[in-house]
């Protein structure tokens, strides 16, 4: 059986690779838009929509596998399809194929994600699963590192197909890696697992979203999901662009600065958060999703000045605290699901959790932003600053869910220990 520790290293650096060639599309907005003379609305269209819908649909299908078939195989082969679709968009000369090859991104990354978070609830305990979920979602951040730091050099000094090409061929390496060293873990069973994994396909869908939305507190966590995945989308996709815009930095300046908050410190930042909620729980399990919600609350406020001030020192500053939070919440939320379901269900319930997430989040996020900037704010020389600072009013509607769910959470845990009595 392969080491434990190995396998979820190898779940991280596909996580890494996940966001980095989604985020390369984000920090070399600004020469594609040079080269092709696109509108901010087409530009959101590729950075966000594009990619998200078919990395929606196509969750389904591949957590049925995930459920049933090889894990390793499938995150192996998701790799190489997205790995050789992202190498192509180094060759478009069009919109449309710059259209067709985020989507077929979309299409491969689909197939990782659902079985990454099936095989980490399989290695870890219940009151490991946040940390470890954490460790993964660190991948994210780590993933725009490298997407604004080396993206960001290579788009400047070699120009943004470059940058294309050589992060495909990185991911389709690791995919070889991954199938040549990674072994099948063993499943986590209960009563019902074996029943669910063998039967009809659309009766495990079926049993996975009725699960989902009958439990209040799962509920309310994928809609507070949803809604902050509206907000990172929306930001992380247009930052480059609007360092450029409105303070003046260059590509590399502005890649190496958010490489460092969002990549590095968003990995500190998420890493510390999934400990700090295991830690939490042992006192009240709602305060595994309560600490999300403050935390989302209280850097609001360093994210809207960002966005809004003009002095480029203060503003860059004012910036650190927000991002190294932004993907916080993964962690904690998908531990909260998976401690809640069968084991059978959870390729499922990731499957459609991140559906939702990437579907609305990121198809919305990144094309409401561009409206925003495009047709309520056109006027501004900071339009794309004011749209990005009217979208992080929606974190406060985000994290009443959070809290929601984690009262719900609390509430469930005391019943079920007063019926234990």
């Amino acid at each position: 059986m392969t080491n434990r520790s190995y396998l979820l290293g190898v779940l991280v650096a596909f996580a890494t690779l996940n966001q980095l060639d989604r985020q390369l599309m984000a920090i070399l907005l600004e020469p594609i838009r040079q080269e092709f003379s696109f509108s901010d609305v087409e530009l959101g269209l590729l950075s966000g929509a594009a990619f998200a819908v078919l990395y929606a649909v196509l969750s389904i299908p591949a957590a049925v596998w995930a459920g049933r078939g090889s894990r390793r195989n499938l995150i192996a082969a998701a790799g190489a399809v997205w790995g050789a679709t992202t190498l192509l968009i180094g060759f478009a000369h069009s919109f449309w194929q710059l259209l067709l090859g985020r989507i077929g991104t979309g299409i491969g990354e689909a197939g990782a994600m659902p079985a990454s978070h099936s095989i980490i609830s399989d290695l870890y305990a219940p009151h490991e699963r946040a940390g470890a979920m954490s460790v993964w979602a660190m991948g994210s951040n780590l993933g725009v590192f490298v997407a604004f730091l080396i993206g960001g050099y290579l788009g400047h000094r070699y120009g943004w197909r470059v940058a294309f090409i050589s992060a495909g061929c990185a991911t389709c390496l690791v995919s070889l890696l991954t199938f040549v060293t990674v072994r099948e873990p063993e499943r986590q069973d209960d009563a019902r697992s074996a029943a669910l994994r063998h039967g009809p396909s659309a009766a495990l869908l079926r049993e996975a979203a009725v699960t989902m939305w009958s439990d209040s507190a799962i509920r309310h966590t994928v809609i507070g999901s949803t809604i902050i995945a509206v907000i990172s989308y929306g930001a992380v996709t247009w930052l480059p662009s609007f360092l450029l815009r409105s303070h003046g930095l260059t590509l590399p300046i502005a890649g190496t600065y958010l490489a460092v908050v969002i990549g590095l410190g968003g990995a500190f930042g998420t890493y510390i958060g999934g400990r700090l909620t295991d830690r939490l729980r042992r006192r009240d399990i709602g305060w595994s999703l309560w600490f999300v919600a403050l935390v989302y609350v209280a850097t609001r406020p360093f994210s809207i000045y960002f966005y809004l001030s003009s002095d480029t020192l203060s503003a860059l500053a004012a910036f650190v605290l927000p991002a190294m939070v932004g993907a916080l919440y993964l962690g904690p939320a998908i531990a909260a699901l998976h401690n809640r379901i069968s084991p059978a269900l959870r390729p499922a319930v990731s499957a459609i959790f991140l559906m939702l997430v990437n579907l609305i989040g990121l198809g919305l996020g990144p094309v409401l932003v561009g409206m925003m900037s495009e047709w309520l704010f056109g006027h501004s020389s900071n339009a794309l600053g004011l749209a990005l600072a009217t979208l992080q009013i929606g974190s406060l509607w985000g994290s009443a869910h959070f809290l929601i769910a984690g009262w719900r959470l609390s509430r469930a845990a005391r019943v079920s220990a007063e019926s234990a009595v």
